[in-house]
């Protein structure tokens, strides 16, 4: 096994373990008086996820492309790939949502299958940047991609109790999406076993991804009339800038 890919597996176990810990910490977290309401975590999850495209994922490869305009359509192919990939995904997964889902479910299953789909090119992602780019600059945002993490994998675990699973069932799945997020780190991995070039991409396309996804659940939380807390939200922007300061 080359170093390449076996630092893409660290990156993508790193992802799996902390969707984990949320996922197991579920029954705690839900009787904690201070995470009575854990759905704001998507929140502060959102800010994170915009932080992390902006900083870590899309600006930085795109400041560098314009550096190196042989670069540029790699970054804007992965962007514009992510982007489709979640959005047709989403659509795809909505319609099945609503013709196999009761009215009360659809839009929790709509939930889970977001979370879902975002994950492998996430995974591609904290997989690539682990084992592509510095070490400091990978250390960002494996850490803010686990702090979001930790969160979608206990909200998972709601989302899958509140359509009616056991608590173990919700846990099993809520743990396969960590799984998913694995095998994007291990896809990205073995792109870049094969040509270095691919870095760029892989990164966008998780950058477009996650853009969609925040995008996405914007909508919903529109649509459903439940605000987006600024604070929290304000809190997850700052993660990475944050931590790219405490991190040399």
């Amino acid at each position: 096994m080359s170093s390449l890919l076996f630092l893409a597996m660290i990156g993508g176990l790193f992802s799996l373990v902390s969707t984990s810990v949320g996922a197991f910490a579920t029954p705690w977290l839900s009787r904690a008086t201070f995470m009575g309401d854990l759905r704001a975590g998507v929140d502060f999850a959102l800010g994170v996820m915009l932080s992390a495209v902006a900083f870590s994922l899309i600006g930085p490869n795109l400041v560098d492309a314009f550096a190196h305009p042989d670069r540029l359509e790699l970054v804007i192919g992965g962007f514009v790939t992510g982007v489709l990939f979640l959005g047709v995904g989403h659509g795809l997964a909505e319609r099945s949502a609503r013709l196999k889902a009761g009215p009360g479910s659809a839009s929790r299953w709509m939930f889970a299958a977001a979370i879902f789909l975002h994950n492998f090119p996430e995974g591609m992602g904290a997989g690539s940047s682990l084992a592509g780019t510095k070490l400091s600059e990978a250390l960002v945002l494996q850490i803010g991609l686990a702090i979001q993490n930790v969160a979608e994998g206990a909200l998972l675990v709601i989302c899958f109790q509140a359509i009616g699973w056991s608590l173990r069932r919700a846990i099993i799945a809520s743990v396969l999406s960590g799984v998913v997020e694995f095998s994007g780190a291990l896809t990205g991995g073995i792109a870049l076993e094969w040509t270095l070039r691919s870095l760029p991409f892989s990164l966008a396309l998780a950058g477009g991804a996650m853009l969609m996804s925040v995008v996405l659940e914007y909508r919903e939380r529109k649509r459903e009339g439940i605000p987006v807390a600024p604070l929290r939200f304000l809190l997850g922007m700052a993660s990475i800038p944050l931590l790219n300061l405490l991190i040399p």
